[in-house]
């Protein structure tokens, strides 16, 4: 799994407009997944199916294989540790 962020004014990293901060590697097993459920209808449209992560933080802790020193996660989302986006 990759995160990233999206920096279109390159503050972080000139000629950057999206960063990949963190690189985790997991081994999930099928009891790990959770449905999400579908809005997609018989006739078409909607979204397709969507899984998700049971206990994510959980599962994920630990298993970073990259992460960048000068990116923190604040308020739920990815900003440079100086805090200036």
């Amino acid at each position: 799994m990759w995160r990233y962020l999206i920096d279109p004014p390159e503050q972080i990293e000139r000629g950057k407009p999206v960063i990949i901060w963190r690189v985790d590697v997991v081994f999930l097993k099928k009891e790990d997944w959770k449905y999400e459920g579908s809005t997609a209808g018989a006739a078409g449209g909607g979204r397709t199916h969507t899984f998700g992560v049971k206990e994510p933080a959980r599962k994920l802790k630990g298993t970073a294989v990259y992460k960048r020193k000068d990116i923190i996660v604040k308020g739920g989302k990815p900003i440079p540790v100086n805090g200036q986006t």
